[in-house]
C-alpha cells in the first residue's frame, strides 16, 4: 500500500490509512455542492481573463486547495506495526474454598496449596489468583500467606472464563489450578464424578481459553473421617397414615477398620421417627432405604441425620433436609362400640355415608349386667382381635372411637402404651359417653384418662357413673369461639341452635381438665363437649349416648326436620375436622412454601384470619415469631407483632429475611373472637453451598480438565522441569504505532504555499 506523507510518498506493506472521520451519504453530498458552488464562483471571476490558459492555471490551484483542505478536514492517520516477543507467563489460580481449611489429621490442605504456589512462582513469569465462587487476583506470596480458606463455593469453569476475558493475558501460556478438586459449580453439575470427557459447553470454554490447564492436587495423605449425609430422596406428595418410602445417601469414609454402627435418625417436623444402625465398615458410598408414616396434612420438613462421632473431621454435613407435603386420600376411622345402640347405629351410618371415610367397626353383642355368662371372645359376632387392633394395626387409622366401650373385659390395659403413643404422637381419639363409658365403664385411675380433655373421678355411693334425664345445652365462653361447637355462622343463631337442642342423660364423675377446653355444659355447669390437646395428637369427650335424637325433630309438629338433621351432620362433622386437624376448621390459617428455601431469599408467607362463619375477618394483628426446630429446645423466643393488620380478604403478607440454615417452625398467633389462636408452618432454610458437605478432595474434575485442554494433573507438587508451556509461548506479537499525516507541519507549508501561490497569480494576472 503507498500513502502520502505531505508531499512525499511512503511504501509500506503492512500498514494502512485510517480516517478519523466517517461521514455518511448526506454530510457527502453537502460537502461535494459546496466545493462545486466554490468552483463555480471562481468560474465567473475568472471569465474576465482573456488568456484561457491563466484562466485554467488559477482554477486547478483552488481545485487543488479544496481538496488538500477537505483532506486535512478527514485527519489521516498512518497505521504500522511494530513486532515483540511475547514474555513466558503461567496464571497460578489456588483454591481458597472452605474445603481447603480441612485434611485428614489436622494438616489442612491450604498449607500445602501454598508450597506448591511458592515453588510455581520460581523461574517462570507468574500471575497469582486464588478461586473460590469468583477469581481475585493476588500480589504476591505475602498476600496469599495472609489469605483465609473461607469461600463458600468453588467455581472452576467461572474462574477459567474469567481468565479468558481479561485483555492483558494475551502472553497467557498456560493455567496451574491448586485445589483439592471439590468444585460446587457448573463444572460439577454437568459432569460425572469420574474422569470422563467434558460436556460439550464446558468443553467449548476450554478450546476458547487455547492453553493448557495443569493442576497440581493436594489431596490428603489418608482418607479423613468423616460422615455426611448428602441427600434425602422421597416423593414430594404423600398420603396421611400411609407409609412412604425414603432413601438416603450417606458417606461414610475412614471407618473401614471400625466393627460397629452410626445411627442415622430420620425426623419430621423436628421429632424422630425412625432410628437405623448403619454399619461403618462397607462401602463408602451407600443408600439407606426407611419408611415412615405421615400423620398430618400439610407441609412436612424431613430430616436426615448421623448421630456425629468424636473424630469426625466435621459435623456440618451430617444432616439435610428435604419438604415434604401431605395430603388426604381417605379418612380411616376405628370405631369400637360396647354395645349395639341407637346412637352407634346412627354414627356408623353418618361415617359410612361419607365417601371419604374408609370405616372398620367393632361392636360388643352382650353388655355387662346381661345375665349371660360368656367369655369376652364370645361378646362380638367374631373373637375380639384385640392385640391386632392395638399392636399391629392402630397406627394405620386416622381416628380412634370409642362409644361407650368398658375398659375391663378385653384387656386394654396391657395395650396401654401403644395407645399413648398412638394419640400424643399425632393420632385423634373420640370418646362418646353411655353407661360403659369414662368413669362408668373403669377407666378411672388407668393411663387412658392421662390424655383425655376431662379429669374422671372415682364412682362414689350409688353413682353409676351415668345420669338420665333431659338436659339443656350451654355454650361456655371457649365454645362461643371454637369451630367444633360452631352450628351456625352468627353468634346469636349459634347460641339458638345450642338452646333449642338437649342431651337425654351425661355421663357423670368428670371434671374439667387442666389443658382441655369445655365447650358445652348442662345447666349447673356440668362438662358435656370437650375438646384438648394431647402431645401432637388430640382428643375430645362427647359425655352422652343421647345424641343420635338430634337426628330427628322434637315434636310431629315441627317442620324445622332438615335444620335439626343438619345440625346432628354438621356437629360430627366438625369434631371429626378438628381432631383431624384439617385447615378448614382453624380460624388462623398459614400458607408456607413447602420446598425448602435458598439462604438468603426472603420467605413469604400469607395468614388469614377467618371468623365463626368462615367470613373474612379484617384488622386482625397478628404476632410472628420463628423457631429452630431442635432436638433440644432452646429459650423461647418472643413474639412480634406484625406491624400490618390483616386486610379486608382477612389475609396479610409477611416477608421474612436473615434466617440461618436449617429446619424452622413459624408460629403465628392472634386474638379472635375472645380467644388466642395460634398456626404453624414448618420452613426448611438451605445452607448456603454444598461446600461444607464436600469432605474427601477428588482429581476427577481435574483430569476431566487436563485432558480437554492438554494438561497435566501433579500429585502435591509441580513437576522440577517447570511447566509445560502452550503454543502462545514464544510468538511474536505486534503493537500498532499510529502516525498522524494531518498535522504534520509539511501539511500547513503546503496549504500555505498554495495560497500563496493562487494570491500572487491573481496579482500578476490583474485581479483583485
Amino acid at each position: 500500500m503507498i500513502a502520502w506523507a505531505g508531499l512525499f510518498a511512503v511504501a509500506d506493506p503492512t500498514g494502512r490509512l485510517e480516517w478519523a472521520l466517517r461521514w455518511s451519504w448526506a454530510p457527502r453530498l453537502a460537502v461535494i455542492v459546496l466545493a462545486l458552488g466554490i468552483l463555480g464562483l471562481a468560474w465567473l471571476n475568472l471569465r474576465q481573463l482573456s488568456v484561457p490558459r491563466r484562466r485554467y492555471t488559477l482554477l486547478g490551484l483552488r481545485a487543488l486547495l479544496l481538496v488538500s483542505l477537505l483532506l486535512v478536514l478527514l485527519q489521516p492517520t498512518w497505521v504500522s506495526q511494530s513486532p515483540r516477543t511475547v514474555a513466558r507467563r503461567v496464571a497460578v489460580v489456588v483454591d481458597r474454598s472452605l474445603s481447603m481449611a480441612r485434611g485428614a489429621n489436622g494438616e489442612r490442605r491450604w498449607e500445602r496449596a501454598r508450597v506448591a504456589a511458592k515453588q510455581l512462582t520460581t523461574g517462570h513469569s507468574v500471575s497469582l489468583f486464588t478461586l473460590a465462587d469468583d477469581l481475585q487476583p493476588v500480589t504476591g506470596m505475602e498476600a496469599l500467606a495472609r489469605t483465609n480458606p473461607d469461600g463458600a463455593a468453588t467455581d472452576f469453569l467461572a474462574a477459567l472464563a474469567e481468565l479468558g476475558e481479561r485483555r492483558r493475558l494475551t502472553d497467557l501460556a498456560a493455567v496451574v489450578l491448586i485445589s483439592d478438586g471439590l468444585d460446587t459449580g457448573r463444572l460439577r453439575a454437568r459432569n460425572p464424578a469420574v474422569e470422563s470427557p467434558l460436556d460439550e459447553e464446558s468443553n467449548a470454554l476450554v478450546e476458547h481459553l487455547g492453553v493448557p490447564i495443569h493442576s497440581v492436587f493436594v489431596g490428603d495423605p489418608k482418607p479423613a473421617r468423616d460422615l455426611a449425609v448428602s441427600a434425602i430422596r422421597a416423593s414430594s406428595f404423600a398420603f396421611t397414615r400411609t407409609f412412604m418410602p425414603v432413601a438416603v445417601d450417606v458417606e461414610i469414609s475412614g471407618y473401614a477398620e471400625r466393627s460397629d454402627s452410626l445411627a442415622l435418625v430420620l425426623s419430621d417436623n423436628g421429632k424422630p421417627v425412625v432410628t437405623r444402625q448403619v454399619p461403618l465398615a462397607g462401602p463408602g458410598r451407600r443408600t439407606i432405604d426407611l419408611e415412615f408414616q405421615p400423620l398430618h396434612v400439610g407441609p412436612h420438613v424431613l430430616e436426615a441425620s448421623i448421630v456425629p462421632l468424636p473424630d469426625e473431621l466435621t459435623e456440618t454435613n451430617n444432616r439435610t433436609w428435604a419438604g415434604l407435603r401431605v395430603v388426604r386420600d381417605r379418612v380411616r376411622v376405628l370405631h369400637l362400640a360396647g354395645h349395639p345402640s341407637w346412637d352407634s347405629r346412627f354414627l356408623r351410618t353418618h361415617l359410612r355415608g361419607n365417601p371419604a371415610v374408609d370405616l372398620v367397626s367393632f361392636y360388643v353383642m352382650v353388655g355387662q349386667g346381661s345375665g349371660a355368662y360368656v367369655s369376652a371372645d364370645d361378646t362380638t359376632l367374631i373373637p375380639f382381635p384385640t392385640r391386632e387392633i392395638f399392636e399391629e394395626s392402630l397406627s394405620s387409622f386416622d381416628l380412634l372411637i370409642f362409644q361407650d366401650f368398658p375398659f375391663g373385659p378385653f384387656q386394654i390395659d396391657q395395650y396401654l402404651p401403644q395407645l399413648r403413643n398412638y394419640v400424643t404422637g399425632g393420632g385423634a381419639f373420640l370418646v362418646l359417653g353411655g353407661r360403659q363409658a369414662l368413669s362408668g365403664g373403669g377407666y378411672y385411675g388407668t393411663g387412658l384418662a392421662d390424655w383425655l380433655p376431662l379429669r374422671l373421678q372415682p364412682l362414689t355411693g350409688d353413682d353409676v357413673g351415668y345420669l338420665d334425664g333431659p338436659l339443656p345445652l350451654r355454650l361456655t365462653p371457649a365454645g362461643e369461639t371454637h369451630p367444633v361447637a360452631r352450628l351456625a355462622g352468627d353468634p346469636e343463631a349459634n347460641r339458638e341452635a345450642w338452646g333449642r337442642n338437649a342431651f337425654q342423660g351425661r355421663n357423670t364423675a368428670l371434671l374439667p381438665g387442666e389443658t382441655g377446653l369445655v365447650l358445652v355444659t348442662d345447666a349447673a355447669g356440668h362438662p358435656l363437649v370437650a375438646v384438648g390437646e394431647a402431645g401432637s395428637g388430640r382428643s375430645a369427650v362427647v359425655a352422652t349416648d343421647s345424641l343420635w335424637t338430634w337426628a330427628f325433630p322434637a315434636t310431629a309438629a315441627e317442620t324445622t326436620r332438615d335444620r335439626s338433621r343438619t345440625e346432628y351432620h354438621r356437629l360430627l362433622d366438625q369434631l371429626m375436622a378438628w381432631l383431624l386437624r384439617d385447615p378448614e376448621v382453624d380460624a388462623l390459617r398459614v400458607d408456607a412454601p413447602g420446598d425448602p428455601v435458598p439462604f438468603g431469599t426472603p420467605v413469604r408467607l400469607q395468614v388469614t384470619a377467618v371468623g365463626a362463619a368462615g367470613e373474612p375477618l379484617a384488622g386482625v394483628t397478628v404476632q410472628v415469631a420463628v423457631e429452630p426446630m431442635a432436638q433440644v429446645p432452646g429459650p423461647a423466643v418472643p413474639r412480634q407483632p406484625w406491624p400490618e393488620p390483616t386486610d379486608v380478604r382477612g389475609a396479610v403478607t409477611l416477608q421474612i429475611s436473615d434466617l440461618t440454615p436449617g429446619p424452622h417452625r413459624l408460629v403465628v398467633e392472634a386474638l379472635i373472637g375472645g380467644r388466642v389462636e395460634q398456626a404453624t408452618a414448618p420452613l426448611v432454610v438451605l445452607p448456603p453451598s454444598g461446600e461444607a458437605s464436600l469432605i474427601q478432595p477428588s482429581d476427577a474434575l481435574l483430569r476431566s480438565l487436563a485432558k480437554a485442554s492438554g494438561g497435566q494433573v501433579w500429585q502435591a507438587r509441580a513437576p522440577a522441569e517447570g511447566v509445560p508451556m502452550g503454543l502462545r509461548d514464544g510468538l511474536d506479537f505486534a503493537d500498532g504505532v499510529y502516525t498522524d499525516l494531518w498535522s504534520r507541519p509539511e501539511v500547513l507549508l503546503w496549504l500555505v504555499a498554495l495560497m500563496g501561490l493562487e494570491w500572487a497569480l491573481r496579482r500578476r494576472w490583474g485581479l483583485a
